[in-house]
C-alpha cells in the first residue's frame, strides 16, 4: 500500500524543500508552454500566424519570452541535482547506486515511451530517461572536467544548428519523415492534415495522428541539439548539488539574481521577437542561427534566475507549500497535465484544438494548475507519495 501520513516525518526530513518548490514552479510553466501546441499553434502557416489578433499574438509572445524552454531547463537541472544527491546518499550507505539508477531510468523510459505513443507525442520523459543513463559516466569525475563537459554540451546545439544549415539537403536528416510519409500513404492518410487527425471523431484517426508526430521526434530533437542541451543541464544540476553537499551554496544576492534576469530576459526577448516576425521557433538560415544562439543563452540564464529567486525566497521564509506539494508529485502532475489537455483538445474529447483563441491559454493553464494544487493537497494529506511516484519507487 502507499505510504500514509504516519510514515511521513522520516521521509520528509530527507527531502530538500526548495527543490520541491522549484519542481512545482517548473510544472506551472510547462503547462503554458505545452498549451501552445495543444491549442494548435504549430498547425498554422506563416500567413495564418500573421493574421492572428494582437491579443493572441501578445500572449504567445509573453510565453516565448518568459516560459518557452526555461521551465524544461529548470526540470532538467533538478533531475541532475537529484542524481547527485541520491548518489551521495547511497554511496554513504555502501549500496549499489548503478543498479538502482538503471532500474529507475528503465521505469521512467517505459512510462515515457508509453506516454509518447499512446497519449501525446510531445513527451519529454523518454529523452530524460535515456540521457539519465549517461549520467553514470559522470558520477565520479572531478569538478574541473565536469565544468568542461557542461560548457561543451551547452554549446553543442549551436554546432548542430550550423551543421544542419550546411547539410540540410542530406537524406539522413529526413529519414524518419519519409518513414512517416510512407506510413501515412499506406494507411490512406497522405492527404489528411495533422490538425484534422488530432481533432477527428474516430479514435483510430486521433491515435495515428499522434503516431505520425511521435515517429520523427527523435530526429527533431537531434536537429535542434536538444539531447546535448538537456545532458548539459543535467550536469549543471550535478555540479550545483555537489556544491550544496560541500556547503558551498550560498543564498544568491539580489544583485546576482537581477543580473541573471537581465541577461536572460534580454536574450529571451530577442528570441521571442524573431519568432513573432518569422512564425518559426527554428530555421537554418543566418537569422535562424542567431535565433538558436539567443534561445540557448536565454533559456539557461532565465532558468538559473528563476531557481536562484525561489531559493532566496525559500531561505527567507516565504511559504511555497502549494508549489512544494506539486513538486513532490511532479511525475504524476506532468502526465496528468498532458492527459487532461489531450481530452480537451484532441478528438478523444472536446476536440478544441484550432477552435479556441490563443489568449485562452491563460484560462486553461490557470484552471489546470488550480485543480492540481487542490488534488495535491488532498492526496498528500493521506499519502506521502503521488501515485506514479509510488510506482516509480516501488519498482526501483
Amino acid at each position: 500500500m502507499l505510504l500514509t501520513a504516519k510514515d511521513r516525518v522520516h521521509s520528509t526530513k530527507q527531502r530538500i524543500g526548495a527543490l520541491d518548490t522549484m519542481r512545482g514552479f517548473a510544472l506551472c510553466g510547462i503547462i503554458f508552454a505545452n498549451l501552445v501546441s495543444f491549442t494548435g499553434f504549430y498547425s498554422l502557416n506563416f500567413n495564418e500566424i500573421q493574421a492572428l489578433p494582437w491579443w493572441d499574438r501578445g500572449v504567445l509572445f509573453v510565453i516565448d519570452f518568459l516560459i518557452e524552454g526555461k521551465f524544461y531547463s529548470v526540470f532538467a537541472t533538478l533531475l541532475g541535482a537529484g542524481f547527485a544527491l541520491q548518489y551521495a546518499k547511497l554511496k554513504r550507505q555502501n549500496k549499489n547506486f548503478t543498479a538502482f539508477w538503471l532500474k529507475r531510468m528503465l521505469v521512467l523510459f517505459v512510462m515515457g515511451i508509453s506516454h509518447m505513443y499512446l497519449i501525446w507525442h510531445g513527451d519529454i520523459l523518454t529523452l530524460y530517461s535515456l540521457l539519465g543513463v549517461c549520467l553514470l559516466y559522470f558520477k565520479d569525475i572531478d569538478d574541473t572536467r565536469l565544468c568542461r563537459w557542461i560548457i561543451v554540451l551547452l554549446c553543442a546545439p549551436l554546432l548542430m544548428h550550423l551543421l544542419l544549415s550546411l547539410t540540410s539537403q542530406l537524406n539522413g536528416w529526413n529519414a524518419l519523415t519519409e518513414t512517416v510519409y510512407n506510413l501515412r500513404k499506406s494507411l490512406g492518410y497522405q492527404e489528411v492534415s495533422l490538425l484534422s487527425l488530432r481533432t477527428a471523431q474516430e479514435a483510430k484517426d486521433v491515435f495515428w495522428g499522434n503516431i505520425f508526430s511521435a515517429i520523427p521526434r527523435p530526429m527533431a530533437y537531434l536537429k535542434t541539439g536538444r539531447p546535448f542541451q538537456v545532458l548539459g543541464q543535467f550536469l549543471l544540476g550535478v555540479y550545483l548539488a555537489r556544491l550544496y553537499l560541500r556547503g558551498q551554496v550560498h543564498v544568491p544576492s539580489k544583485d546576482n539574481i537581477i543580473k541573471l534576469f537581465v541577461v536572460g530576459a534580454g536574450f529571451s526577448f530577442i528570441y521571442a521577437y524573431i519568432k513573432a516576425i518569422t512564425g518559426s521557433p527554428f530555421s537554418t538560415d543566418l537569422l535562424g542561427l542567431f535565433q538558436g544562439l539567443v534561445y540557448q543563452v536565454g533559456c539557461i540564464m532565465m532558468a538559473l534566475a528563476y531557481m536562484a529567486l525561489l531559493y532566496r525566497l525559500s531561505h527567507n521564509g516565504v511559504n511555497f507549500s502549494g508549489l512544494s506539494q506539486l513538486g513532490r508529485m511532479a511525475l504524476t502532475m506532468y502526465l496528468m497535465q498532458t492527459t487532461v489537455c489531450v481530452f480537451l483538445f484532441y478528438g478523444y474529447g472536446f476536440a478544441w484544438m484550432g477552435k479556441v483563441p490563443f489568449y485562452s491559454i491563460i484560462v486553461f493553464g490557470t484552471c489546470i494548475i488550480s485543480i492540481q494544487l487542490l488534488f495535491a493537497r488532498f492526496w498528500l494529506k493521506k499519502y506521502q507519495l503521488g501515485p506514479l511516484e509510488y510506482v516509480w519507487r516501488r519498482f526501483t
